[in-house]
């Protein structure tokens, strides 16, 4: 392992250094001051790679330790207070309860990576080696950077630096006897369930109900005495090193790389996949389509520009509806939560204003927002072929597009805000908060109009700036700016603590203003900039 671990270090060295010139050189002015020769200088090589080296030792412990700090401490401070006892049991419960899931959720063995797919496929490095050494080193500087982050967070939250210790090896144990049950799992059904996207939503739900639900409820069902026992720890480990006996001797390392390392994922130029990986979401295939979506008799009423949008709408209603049931799937499962919650504590959330929660739903409507989505949808799907005819690109084409698909982007957005209303005042009434009417209509009022506020925004910016590019790219420095501006000013909404009793009035006020100003520049501007770039 050693030896294939300095082989590898070797090669990333003169990878990353060479990369380093590479993108270094073609900064203009200062680029020229870095000769060709470096390619070649091994001593300068090995220097950059020992600073590299220092670097990332720092960087995985600050970043254990934001893990550590911001999904186990905090939590278990915030959800108990002020009771030391229940505040260490819920640590506890909490770092267990993400280490084991943790350890189902992605596998190291069938991750793939770039530097996998060079040193194995293109460098011919025996892929067992290969694999079994980064598995093994990965567990081992893992222990390294959780050791000092676990001693400070335990003895912080009332532990002792021995428990720390336990914890840390406990861990690790719990990673290596993941990655075993994955191989056992892809030997016995040859399936590869890590990376998924289901099987990563579906554990990681779980994971979160089940590390954070108990100690909300004031019940960590991990009890300290066995977690630390030696009766469940000895055997743990002995299990731990079986696995390690397991991932060493397992045989078919060769079959996992050609599955998980294709050429097609890695050899193309990394900025080419990325950008089309920003549209991979709304791109259709002909599968996706049934017999009976491909029937058009169905839009016979309509004509022209609403009879195209009516059948792009319905072909890729998938697109759209999925996000809508999952927002709605969420919000019923939020509002759900809190009245169960209501079960086992009798007053668990205190009496708040209307008003002062509005601030937060403004960054939560940008959120559940579609009105993106759907522009990359209909450029990717519809607009990149249509906008290449000129009649498609008049004044009168441009508009009559605009205000149908204007009309559907606010009804699926309204959707969504009238669930965030009724589940919201309907708790307010479950809970017995008494909102005033007159507060209550208006809280109703800027939800509803920052879901118009959204909607027009987002195909303001689409049709104005057009950012989208043949190439899938993104380029308006213009749409960045005023899109970036508008986030940053709905996140600074939720630091607002004390909003004015007339934040209502200013929402309403600052949103109607918005939508007219945008209306009028999409009447004077889009004909003339709603083009193919």
């Amino acid at each position: 392992m050693i030896d294939t671990q300095k082989n590898i270090f070797r090669i990333m060295t003169s990878t990353n250094a060479n990369r380093f010139v590479y993108y270094f050189k073609r900064i203009p002015l200062i680029g020229k001051l870095l000769p060709d020769r470096l390619y070649g200088d091994l001593p300068l090589k090995k220097n950059l790679a020992v600073f590299a080296a220092i670097l990332i030792f720092f960087r995985k412990i600050l970043g254990k330790a934001f893990f550590v700090g911001l999904f186990i401490v905090l939590p278990a401070v915030l959800m108990t207070k002020d009771t030391p006892q229940l505040r260490f049991a819920s640590y506890l419960h909490i770092f267990a309860v993400v280490s084991l899931f943790g350890s189902f959720l992605v596998s190291q063995v069938f991750t793939g990576d770039r530097d996998e797919y060079l040193c194995v496929r293109l460098m011919h490095m025996d892929a067992k080696d290969y694999i079994v050494s980064t598995t093994l080193f990965r567990e081992i500087t893992d222990f390294i950077y959780f050791l000092p982050v676990m001693l400070f967070a335990t003895v912080l939250m009332g532990g002792t630096p021995v428990q720390a210790v336990l914890l840390t090896v406990l861990r690790a144990g719990l990673s290596l006897i993941g990655e075993a049950l994955f191989l056992l799992l892809y030997t016995r059904a040859g399936v590869m369930p890590s990376g998924k996207g289901s099987y990563l939503v579906a554990t990681g739900t779980l994971c979160l109900a089940a590390a954070y639900l108990p100690p909300l409820l004031h019940r960590p069902i991990v009890p300290c005495g066995l977690l630390f026992h030696p009766a469940f720890l000895l055997p743990l480990f002995a299990l731990a090193a079986v696995c390690v006996f397991f991932l060493v001797t397992y045989r078919q390392y060769h079959e996992i790389a050609l599955a998980t390392l294709k050429s097609s994922s890695f050899s193309e130029d990394p900025g080419k996949l990325m950008a089309e990986a920003k549209f991979a979401d709304v791109e259709v295939r002909e599968k996706d389509f049934r017999d009976a979506e491909l029937k058009l008799h169905k839009f016979d009423s309509k004509e022209g520009f609403a009879y195209l949008n009516a059948i792009f709408f319905d072909r890729h209603r998938r697109l759209f509806v999925r996000p809508i049931l999952i927002r709605l799937a969420i919000i019923a499962i939020l509002s759900a939560g809190a009245i169960v919650v209501s079960f086992f504590s009798p007053h668990p959330f205190e009496p708040i204003r209307p008003g002062v929660i509005l601030p937060a739903f403004v960054f939560i409507l940008y959120l559940v927002s579609i009105g993106e989505r759907v522009c990359k949808a209909m450029f990717y799907n519809c607009d990149i072929s249509l906008l290449r005819y000129s009649f498609y690109r008049e004044k009168g084409a441009v508009l009559s597009n605009f205000k149908v698909r204007l009309f559907r982007v606010a009804g699926l957005n309204l959707i969504v805000a009238a669930a965030i209303c009724v589940a919201t005042v309907g708790l307010a009434s479950f809970f017995r908060m008494g909102w005033p009417v007159s507060e209550t209509v208006s809280f109703v009022l800027s939800i509803l109009f920052l879901s118009l506020f959204f909607s027009v925004h987002h195909l303001f910016l689409y049709y104005v700036f057009q950012p989208y590019t043949t190439e899938s790219g993104v380029k308006n420095p213009f749409y960045s700016i005023i899109s970036n501006g508008v986030y940053i000013l709905c996140f600074s909404c939720i630091k607002i603590k004390s909003p004015p009793s007339y934040f209502a009035l200013i929402v309403l006020a600052a949103t109607f203003l918005y939508i007219v100003i945008a209306l009028i520049l999409v009447y004077r501007l889009a004909p003339k900039t709603f083009r193919v770039k």
